[in-house]
This record gives structure tokens, sequence and C-alpha cells, in this order.
């Protein structure tokens, strides 16, 4: 699950010259609710979000002054194609009985979308280091 973060890590590295050079830019990264409570997503895949939304806070800190805005959104379910089954036993034991109970739907992409656009505009010129979820709710149970 490396991908999660060398890919986000590399388009930031990539982008920031200009952003820097003309003190203006947002960098918005998608990690995933799992990277802020963790759950049965997989340790690499949790761990891998969890470093991406480090990676972001310390992003925010040192660019910020530069006016480069550095923020995650951390969606819950999305509906998309996109399966997740339970791969193990024991995933399907702690959580399997409790997502009828306790997801309160699965956001659509457009949602997720609206959120990532607030901010990247300029609406959002003041939001820097900041990891939303775009979880209905979810990780307020």
């Amino acid at each position: 699950m490396a991908v999660n973060l060398t890919g986000p890590m590399r388009l930031t590295r990539a982008v920031l010259p200009g952003t820097v050079a003309v003190k203006k830019g947002a960098i918005v990264n998608i990690s995933s609710e799992v990277g802020l409570l963790g759950s049965c997503a997989g340790v690499a895949y949790t761990s891998s979000k969890h470093a991406l939304i480090g990676m972001t806070l310390t992003k925010a800190f040192m660019y910020g002054p530069a006016g480069i805005m550095v923020n995650a959104v951390a969606p819950g379910a999305v509906q998309t194609s996109i399966e997740a089954p339970f791969k193990s036993a024991l995933a399907g034991e702690r959580l399997g009985k409790l997502f009828p109970v306790i997801v309160m739907g699965a956001a659509q992409p457009e949602q997720l979308a609206s959120l990532i656009l607030f901010l990247a505009s300029d609406a959002a010129s003041n939001v820097n280091g900041v990891v939303l979820s775009c979880d209905g709710g979810w990780s307020a149970i």
C-alpha cells in the first residue's frame, strides 16, 4: 500500500516549486476514515493512510507561510463500483454485524468532490493543516 503515500508525496514534490514561486496553492490529499481511527481495513492500508495524514500536517506547517494550503479529506464509505468484502474472519466478526447499524449511508462521489473542490478553492484560503471527515457522521459514533 506504499502507493497511498508515495503517489501523493511525489505529486507534492512536483508541484511545490511552482506553487512556492507564486506564493499560492492548495494541495488536497485523500486519506481515509481509517487514517484517523483504524479498523478492519488492514494494517498496511491503515498505516499508509495514517502516514499520509502525517505528511499532510507536516507539509501544512512547512509551506503554509509560503501561501500553500495543505489539507486532507478522510472519506468513509463512498458509493462506487469497488467492492470491500471482509477478507478476514476477524474483521467480519468484529464489524460485520455493526455495519448495518452504524453506517449512515455511503457518500456519493459528487459529495466528496465538492469538499475537495472547496479545499482547493480561494474560499478555503485560510484553511491549512486540516483533515476533514466526509463520512455522514460515522466518525461521531
